[in-house]
């Protein structure tokens, strides 16, 4: 694990609904990336954030893919990912259905909290994005913002209201979000006299 001065910021992201597209896919084949979310994630890259992938993949459990399978797809989605300068870690996995208890599921920290020890990652200087009120609890649980994203699951307004309690802020995709997190990082490094803090 990294030391302390060398823990490194994150912006924690979710897959389905998040950076591709359907939630529910019948075969991996099936999903494909959101408009403009790999450019999206190469700019986080370029301005120093890790991005573990966390998402839940019931469809393991229900057999419809299997984690091997699951695996192979996301080294091929990551790898296209990072030719176009768009760095994703893991991903961690919780693989169980929704209704069945387990340790991994979200809003549960477990993942992440494999992610940080893993990635050496501060969380004072993190964040999450994701399409669900499940989403937004895990980041209320780690004390990190969490970016509700209205694509996926909060594209239903009824979801997005639901999560937008436990939300810091709201965006129609990932697009906006990165511009929240990247504009929400400079304040964060400007003092109020407009000198680094």
């Amino acid at each position: 694990m990294a030391s302390f001065e060398q823990r490194r910021k994150a912006v924690f992201l979710d897959l389905n609904g998040t950076l591709v597209l359907p939630i529910k896919p019948d075969r991996l084949d099936d999903l494909a990336p959101i408009p403009g979310a790999i450019a999206a994630v190469a700019r986080l890259t370029r301005a120093g954030f890790v991005c573990p992938v966390i998402t839940v993949q019931s469809r393991i459990a229900k057999r419809i893919f299997s984690a091997d399978d699951f695996g192979r797809w996301f080294a091929a989605f990551a790898d296209r990912a990072r030719s176009d300068g768009a760095e994703l870690d893991g991903p961690y996995v919780c693989p169980h259905r929704y209704a069945d208890p387990c340790a991994c599921k979200k809003p549960n920290p477990l993942l992440y909290e494999r992610a940080i020890e893993d990635l050496g990652i501060a969380t004072a200087s993190s964040y999450v994005v994701g399409d669900s009120p499940e989403d937004m609890q895990a980041a209320n649980r780690l004390g990190i913002p969490g970016c509700l994203v209205r694509t996926g699951w909060a594209a239903d307004p009824s979801i997005a209201d639901a999560a937008a309690t436990d939300a810091a802020h709201i965006a129609d995709s990932i697009v906006d979000a990165v511009d929240w997190i990247l504009s929400s990082t400079v304040s964060a490094e400007i003092g109020d006299d407009g000198s680094p803090v």
